[in-house]
């Protein structure tokens, strides 16, 4: 019996040896690196991108859309009718991420086979302070999911699929949920007609709106090269946010 108290003093340090290490995370700096190492990679690239949006007052067929980007900073769209498409591309948080100075790993987890850092960042929406949550791969710093919180109202989610091309993992798909406030709804008053008004107006309600975006991205040419007069005359009707 004495043998078995000497040992259970060890057993319980190592338990809390082993706890301490398994919470030791990467720095501001060290997470920065890995989450913007991949795109930083790139130097130019283009694809082909299926668009579909289901917005509350929104009404714009799926598209199918071609997306040059050379860095820093040149993009350009190719599209028939009208697109909104983010001016970041396949990179819609590499400037916010590049820029910010208060990401925070909060927890880590096995999501289907692979390892996950859950990062959060504090930002202010709507003049109010709300919280943006990564899941971000351990080993490649790509986020599989990012959603925003603001006073507890879920109003954002995105979750992205990716494959490896040259080396470098690029989103073959990414689906962006959306909740809006009741008011979003007064957007679709434009262009109703006045017989339409009283119909309309007994429709809102305080209930939030759901929406959604799904895009899908096929044949990537990455680091070609690609020349800069490729970048002159931007499509009309593609709207870059």
């Amino acid at each position: 019996m004495s043998h078995t108290y000497k040992i259970l003093p060890i057993i319980i340090m190592l338990c809390v040896s082993v706890g301490s290490i398994a919470q030791d995370y990467p720095d501001q700096k060290e997470l920065q690196d890995l989450m913007l190492g991949n795109w930083e990679r790139i130097e130019d690239y283009e694809v082909d991108i299926k668009l579909a949006l289901d917005i509350p007052g929104f009404r714009m067929p799926s598209r199918n859309i071609h997306y040059m980007y050379k860095a820093p900073d040149m993009s350009k769209v190719e599209v028939k009718g009208f697109a909104i498409v983010p001016k970041q591309g396949i990179q819609p948080f590499f400037t916010f991420l590049r820029d910010s100075v208060s990401l925070q790993i909060v927890n880590d987890s096995l999501v289907d086979g692979e390892p996950l850092f859950e990062v959060t960042l504090e930002d202010t929406f709507m003049n109010e302070l709300g919280t943006i949550n990564f899941f971000v791969n351990q080993e490649t710093g790509n986020i599989a999911e990012a959603w925003v919180v603001h006073d507890g109202q879920e109003f954002f989610r995105l979750t992205s699929e990716y494959d490896q091309v040259d080396g470098i993992f690029l989103p073959t798909s990414t689906s962006i949920k959306m909740t809006f406030p009741p008011d979003f709804k007064n957007l679709q008053r434009l262009g109703k007609k006045p017989t339409d008004m009283r119909d309309f107006d007994a429709s809102l309600t305080d209930e939030w709106l759901n929406g959604s975006i799904t895009i899908q991205f096929k044949n990537y040419k990455v680091n070609r090269g690609i020349p800069d007069y490729k970048f002159e005359d931007e499509t009309e009707d593609a709207i870059q946010d």
